[in-house]
């Protein structure tokens, strides 16, 4: 086993208790996670849904439909600029790894009275920069319904690799705290006058 692999799963195990002990709430409303099986598929879709019945669809949709400022919006986004149409270079801290960078393919569709956007790692990647590593694995979505009461239903998901020799496990115990963290820093930047959770608090900070 490589020394980063050792270092890799003795971090994976000190999470995984944390994890244990955490509950899986994003932060002022009803949440509920879904974590895909990793023995079945490596790297599974992961999900994180949560209900905010005091936050509109509208003012959910009005900062996700602007890319450009998910750098503004996203903690774990610590840079990112729009290349072309459609398409967007990302700089992502995934927490506890190195910084990764990877540029994305975006689609926006409405389907059902739900508004969705969808990313995937774009075949055609901008030069790496110094110093990162790029996301193997890259996929996921935002959707946003309605509650049928004025609310909003708002789900993330993300099928994820972020390579460089990260093992499955890590990624199996992160993945759901990162888009717990998400959905949280969302909701900061519709409701941003909300009093903070102090336990929500405390995990932004691992």
């Amino acid at each position: 086993m490589s020394k980063h692999a050792s270092i890799w799963l003795a971090m994976a195990a000190a999470l995984g208790v944390w994890l244990v002990a955490t509950p899986a709430v994003a932060g002022g409303g009803d949440c509920t996670v879904q974590v895909g099986d990793f023995d079945k598929e490596p790297y599974p879709l992961c999900s994180c849904s949560c209900r905010w019945a005091d936050v509109s669809p509208d003012a959910v949709v009005e900062v996700l439909s602007q890319p450009d400022r998910w750098p503004a919006t996203f903690r774990t986004i610590s840079a990112g600029r729009i290349v072309s149409e459609g398409r967007l270079l990302i700089v992502y801290l995934i927490k506890p790894f190195a910084r990764r960078q990877v540029t994305i393919e975006l689609t926006t569709a409405e389907v059902l009275g739900s508004w969705r956007v969808s990313w995937r790692k774009a075949s055609k990647q901008e030069p790496l920069a110094e110093g990162l590593v790029e996301i193997e694995i890259f996929e996921g979505w935002w959707e946003v319904a309605s509650d049928g009461n004025g609310g909003s239903v708002v789900t993330t998901g993300t099928r994820l690799n972020p390579g460089h020799d990260v093992p499955q496990i890590l990624v199996r115990k992160t993945l759901p705290m990162q888009l717990r963290r998400l959905l949280r820093q969302l909701r900061r930047a519709v409701v941003p006058n909300e009093e903070a959770d102090p336990v929500a608090a405390s995990e932004e900070e691992l």
